[in-house]
Order: C-alpha cells, then sequence, then structure tokens
C-alpha cells in the first residue's frame, strides 16, 4: 500500500518563540559538501511499518542522529557530512538492522538506503491494523482504477519531496494528474508541495480541489487549515480545522495546527488544550513542545515555558532546533536567577 502527503508544518510554529526570547536570525544553510539521508522501512512482505519507529545514524559508533519514520517508512536525516555511516533500526518483535551507507556529496546529494525489518524467530511480524488510516490506497485498488503509469508518477512525486527536489516533484503529481485528473491523493500531494515551494495560491486551489473529490478527509482539511493559516486567514483555518477534527478526531497533527491557530487568535486555553492533547497522542513530534512552550512565554509563564525546553531538550538532543533552544534555557534561567 502506499500513503498520500504527509503533514506540513507551519515555519511560524516552529520558529515563533525565537521572536519572544532572542535575536531573529536566519537558520545557517547546509554546507555544500553535505548530502542528505533518505531511507524507507518495510517489513518483508512488502508492508510498512505499524508504528513510528526509531531510526539512528551513527559514524564509527558515535551517534550523529537521531529521527522517526514515517507512516509511510520514510526517513531523512539532512546535511549529513561525507563518510561513511550506519542507519539502525530495533524494533520489538523484529531483528534489529544496522545498513551501511557511504554519503560522497560531490556525486550524489541524497543517499538512498532500503531497510527490511524480519521477525524474530518463532515469532510473527506485527502487523497494522485494518483501517488504521483512511488515506491509505490499496495498490490493487489503484491499479483497477488507473493506468499503471499514474502510480509510476505518483510514487516518483513522493521520492523526490522526500529527497527535497520539491519542483521535480509537483512535475511528477502534475503528470500523475494530466492521466488521471480526479485521483484525490495527487491533488493532496501537490497542494502540499506547493507550500514548500511558497505557493500558498496554488496549494489552496489543489486541497480545495481534493476535498471536492473526498470531502470527509481530514488529511486534506488539516493540511488545507495549515495553508489558510500561513496565509494569516486564521477565522477560516479554525472552522476548516475544526471540521477534519470531526472525522479524526485523534490526529496529533490537526489538534498541534488548530493550536497554532488559536494562539495567534489570542485564545490561549483552548490553545493550550490542543497542544497537550497532541503532545500526547504523539510524544515523538517535536514542533508540539516548541509551540506550547512560544504559548507560556506568550502568556507570562516562563517557568512552563523553561520547563517545556527542557523536556524537549532531554527528548530531542539532536533535533537541529536544539542549540538555539539551549540558547532560550539559558537566558530563561538567568531570568529565573535571585
Amino acid at each position: 500500500m502506499w500513503q498520500a502527503a504527509r503533514f506540513r508544518f507551519s515555519p511560524f510554529c516552529r520558529l515563533a518563540f525565537f521572536c519572544l526570547l532572542i535575536v531573529p536570525g536566519a537558520i545557517t544553510p547546509a554546507q555544500q559538501q553535505q548530502a542528505n539521508v533518505y531511507g524507507q522501512i518495510r517489513l518483508v512482505d512488502g508492508s510498512f511499518p505499524a508504528e513510528r519507529l526509531q531510526v539512528t545514524l551513527e559514524s564509527y559508533g558515535s551517534v550523529v542522529g537521531v529521527t522517526y519514520c514515517d507512516s509511510e517508512g520514510s526517513f531523512l536525516f539532512p546535511d549529513v557530512a561525507g563518510g561513511s555511516y550506519s542507519v539502525i533500526v530495533r524494533a520489538d518483535g523484529f531483528q534489529p538492522v544496522r545498513e551501511h551507507v557511504t554519503v560522497n556529496p560531490e556525486l550524489l546529494q541524497t543517499a538512498f538506503v532500503h531497510v527490511v525489518l524480519r521477525p524474530l524467530p518463532n515469532t510473527k511480524a506485527p502487523s497494522a491494523p485494518d483501517n488504521s488510516n483512511p488515506d491509505v490506497v490499496s495498490l490493487a485498488e489503484l491499479t483497477k482504477k488507473y493506468p499503471p503509469e499514474v502510480k509510476k508518477e505518483f510514487e516518483a512525486g513522493q521520492k523526490s519531496e522526500a529527497a527535497g527536489d520539491v519542483p521535480a516533484a509537483i512535475e511528477h503529481y502534475q503528470a500523475s494528474l494530466k492521466l488521471a485528473p480526479d485521483f484525490y491523493q495527487a491533488h493532496n500531494n501537490l497542494g502540499g508541495a506547493y507550500v514548500k515551494k511558497g505557493d500558498l495560491k496554488s496549494a489552496e486551489k489543489e486541497l480545495r480541489r481534493a476535498l471536492e473529490l473526498s470531502p470527509n478527509s481530514a488529511q486534506a482539511q488539516f493540511n488545507l487549515g495549515n495553508v489558510l493559516y500561513l496565509s494569516g486567514r486564521d477565522v477560516e483555518a479554525r472552522k476548516i480545522l475544526e471540521e477534519g477534527l470531526v472525522h479524526a478526531p485523534a490526529s496529533a497533527m490537526g489538534r498541534y495546527f488548530l493550536g497554532c491557530v488559536l494562539t495567534r487568535l489570542r485564545e490561549f486555553g483552548p490553545a493550550e488544550e490542543q497542544l497537550q492533547s497532541a503532545r500526547k497522542l504523539d510524544p515523538k513530534l517535536p514542533q508540539v513542545p516548541l509551540t506550547l512552550a512560544t504559548l507560556y512565554l506568550q502568556t507570562g509563564k516562563q517557568a512552563e515555558a523553561l520547563r517545556t525546553f527542557e523536556d524537549f531538550l532531554q527528548q530531542f538532543p539532536t533535533d537541529p532546533m536544539a542549540p538555539k533552544v539551549r540558547a532560550a534555557v539559558a537566558k530563561l534561567s538567568q531570568r529565573a536567577s535571585p
């Protein structure tokens, strides 16, 4: 099976706390002699893992980075220096995996890794629950409905997007839509790719078309809510996000997006509730505690902000935002000192 677009995070929510605590500045761009390590995890039968598994990148025994795969098994380590690395995946019920990968930025901008999980001897591999995600599409069903070229272009778009090549992803999604204009998943993914490009007008058009084709798709509603939020249309964003949560009340991302909107609408109590709910539903999303800490700073709750930042650093010590968060913690700690 293969799945529609992953959720896109709001840049405002991820970076807003800088405006409240430290001098804003551009994030340092990746050096030219760096590349990406992109991979995908599958079970031995070709299906995806039933949960977001931790993936570790090591170099000669030292941990370089830690991330988690998405619901499609994909993971990405950006801006990795050239050299030899090991990608390590451990999961309950499966044999541990260590795949070697060589990063050479002069030859390839992205190094690819394929991880196959095999069950431990005398055990049966856990399987994903049926109907766990309404946006997961049966390959057999799509093969009957659309020509093989549609799937080929769509999957090429997913791979290009995961590798950071947004223009190529857009071209592939557009190609799949030329062959199948009513392909809802391609409209949804194309809308997300336009968000990455910064073309919010085109993103909104594609996501609204996706909702015309699949009116009850919570995923498209959440993505559209994010676009409306980024466009400054907070009231509209709130409405579409609340509709999405009717269809998917246990969505951590839906509650995260709504928390961002409510924060900007200065409805701090409900915003905190949504962000706390998102944190409980998916503790592995680093954006949530950052946004929650921002809310605490806006409402004068510096002790809560400090504690939330410290929790973030303990859980996500290698996150790209960690250096900035450490600087924020140091400044907050100085203010708290007598």
